[in-house]
């Protein structure tokens, strides 16, 4: 041990202490004042220095939500800035852009997308952040810190991508301004850079790795209250996700899928311009093709971002057929599931064939049930595949189970948004509805 110690002679930690600016911006949406306080309150006990970073949150129009929400302000150290905004979650997007471009610190190295329910896993978050400053030298990445996130394999596929987002993704400012922010066109971040991740992977010309992989101690699974713990419980956790998923055809449509490759073309450019000192170039674009164009006015490394055919029908392959939480299948079948005999009928139905699903994954040694369990297996997937949907899953099962899914189902809410055709609305049409309001 004693050898070993007389190698180290500084303690890179002390290093990080040292004050040398605000340098991570945290944006969210805050509906709930004393939910809001409990997460200002967390981030403020364990941080290392509140002049490390700033919070940014968009809160409601209501005047005496806002008078709370102020209280908070003046009596924490950290800076907290506010922002009316008239967006929901369907848009938070498009509140999100705002406060990266028009509300936090331009100044800020990071960026983070965050929520009141999350917690940091230790003491001094705001140093294991900092550690990672310039860590890919082109200053374009994002740190992974969620554990299901981080240990999956590369995606297969735009979907696969979506289904296993990074949820708590720490971005570089640089990043988010290079892509063009959060698409508006998503209800969510973590899907959408996710999807664009997918295509940086397969930029073969950019050596860098975009997403970076932080320690356990950085992001707690454990602390961070579940959607399904927050106000309105699971009842308000199945109605949104359930909504959101009317958007989600319009992510894997060509339109969709090209934007998110548009992104990682542009991050693609950017590095090029960086590694060549291309100081005063600028990336242009006629129609599907992107470009650098030099103070020369010649312009290089055209490179369109358009789906060939064979690419965009593989994209939609697993748009259609890969898993989404049963959220694809309920919506299939919404006609027959929103009465409450078809309800019935069709949990009986898929806890059957779910049985025989999963006994082929772990089959005993009785011959004669496998070969049963395998038919009907087939049966299953072969249903699936002609309704043009996921497969039955136990995801799929769990939504089935209890009353829970069911209530909502059958409720007011997911009643109103079908009465309102709203798998027929755009994201940019319901937040000009918003505005219009105010």
């Amino acid at each position: 041990m004693n050898k070993f110690l007389k190698y180290i002679r500084d303690n890179p930690l002390e290093e990080l202490k040292i004050f040398s600016g605000k340098f991570i911006s945290i944006g969210l949406l805050a509906k709930h004042p004393e939910k809001f306080k409990e997460y200002i309150e967390d981030l403020e006990g364990n941080c290392f220095d509140t002049k490390n970073f700033e919070v940014i949150a968009a809160i409601p129009e209501r005047e005496d939500e806002y008078k709370k929400f102020l209280e908070i302000q003046n009596k924490t150290k950290v800076e907290v800035k506010l922002e009316r905004l008239p967006y929901g979650y369907l848009n938070a997007m498009k509140s999100q852009n705002i406060m990266i471009n028009e509300s936090s610190d331009q100044n800020t190295y990071f960026y983070i997308d965050n929520s009141d329910r999350v917690r940091f896993a230790c003491k001094n978050w705001d140093l294991i952040i900092k550690q990672y400053i310039s860590c890919v030298p082109d200053d374009m990445f994002f740190l992974r810190g969620s554990n299901f996130s981080k240990n999956m394999k590369q995606r297969i596929s735009a979907q696969d991508g979506y289904y296993n987002p990074e949820q708590w993704g720490v971005f570089t400012r640089k990043y988010l301004n290079v892509i063009g922010g959060f698409l508006e066109s998503h209800t969510g971040h973590d899907g959408a850079c996710e999807m664009i991740q997918y295509y940086v992977s397969k930029n073969k010309k950019d050596k860098f790795q975009r997403d970076i992989l932080m320690p356990n101690i950085m992001h707690s699974d454990i602390r961070t209250i579940t959607s399904k713990e927050t106000t309105g419980k699971k009842t308000r956790f199945y109605e949104r996700y359930y909504i959101n998923n009317f958007f989600y055809k319009s992510y894997f449509s060509r339109k969709g899928l090209e934007l998110c490759k548009k992104a990682s073309i542009k991050i693609l450019l950017n590095h090029i311009i960086w590694k060549n000192g291309y100081d005063t170039a600028e990336i242009i674009q006629k129609r599907k093709t992107l470009a650098i164009k030099l103070d020369n006015n010649e312009v290089i490394h055209n490179t369109n971002f358009s789906l060939r055919l064979f690419e965009y029908l593989r994209e939609k392959y697993f748009y259609l057929y890969g898993i989404n939480h049963g959220l694809n299948f309920v919506h299939r079948f919404y006609f027959i599931i929103k009465y409450k005999f078809g309800f019935i009928i069709m949990k009986k139905v898929i806890f059957f064939l779910n049985h025989h699903i999963q006994y082929t994954k772990k089959p005993q040694e009785n011959n004669l049930k496998l070969k049963v369990s395998y038919f009907f297996s087939f049966l299953s997937n072969f249903f699936t595949f002609i309704f043009l949907t996921e497969p039955i899953s136990n995801e799929l099962e769990g939504l089935f189970r209890g009353d829970d899914f069911k209530n909502v189902l059958h409720g007011k809410v997911i009643k109103e948004a079908y009465k309102q055709k709203m798998y027929n609305q755009s994201l940019d049409s319901i937040a000009r509805e918003l505005e219009e309001k105010v």
